[in-house]
């Protein structure tokens, strides 16, 4: 369903939106795997994740799914976020098109190769404020120091550590703001670091 209002925001995002918010997520699951290997302990299970590894007989990035009220899911990979209830939103880390997607088992990002564009944006917003969210508990249990730590090894900062949730809380306010169709970018392979998996 096409949506051109503030609930239902049009499919096509300005390509600054997109480079922005490729920029971002592609930070987030290098955090996210470094979050999976903490000395301490798993951030993601200490949120209240549960974890599933790929069977013994495929390869690939283990999956970690929360479950949030109304039914909806928010399933994490070394590749990309899903947030939904049983279709919903899927973004690829390194290609900010929002795609939909399934509440299926997936291990490696060729399982998402060709998924359609979604046509109605109602649960992005909704993902990236959770991103946020997410981001706010961290700094919360384990310090601002921590992030800064994890991000060492990324060259490329999208956001510091202290401005992460608040630039993908802006990030969905400037979605549900947008009114005006824009040409949508693909991802370039020269743009893409190697593929983290989430093996932990």
């Amino acid at each position: 369903m096409n949506g051109t209002g503030k609930n239902h925001p049009s499919a096509f995002l300005p390509t600054a939106i997109l480079r922005r918010g490729r920029a971002l997520l592609n930070q987030q699951c290098w955090l996210w795997g470094q979050d999976v290997k903490r000395e301490e302990g798993n951030l993601l299970l200490a949120y209240g994740f549960d974890r599933l590894r790929p069977p013994a007989e495929e390869s690939g990035s283990s999956q970690y799914t929360f479950c949030l009220s109304a039914g909806l899911h928010i399933r994490l990979w070394g590749f990309g976020i899903y947030f939904g209830g049983s279709h919903g939103v899927y973004l690829n880390r390194y290609d900010f098109t929002p795609r939909l997607a399934f509440f299926e088992d997936c291990w490696q990002s060729q399982a998402m190769t060709g998924l359609p564009r979604t046509q109605d944006l109602t649960l992005l917003p909704m993902a990236l404020r959770w991103i946020g969210s997410y981001e706010s508990w961290v700094a919360e249990i384990v310090g601002l120091s921590y992030r800064e730590a994890c991000l060492c090894g990324w060259k490329r900062r999208a956001a510091t550590p202290a401005f992460i949730a608040n630039a993908w809380r802006e990030l969905a306010r400037e979605i549900e703001a947008c009114h005006t169709d824009a040409e949508i970018i693909p991802a370039r392979q020269d743009e893409a670091a190697p593929t983290q998996m989430l093996t932990g």
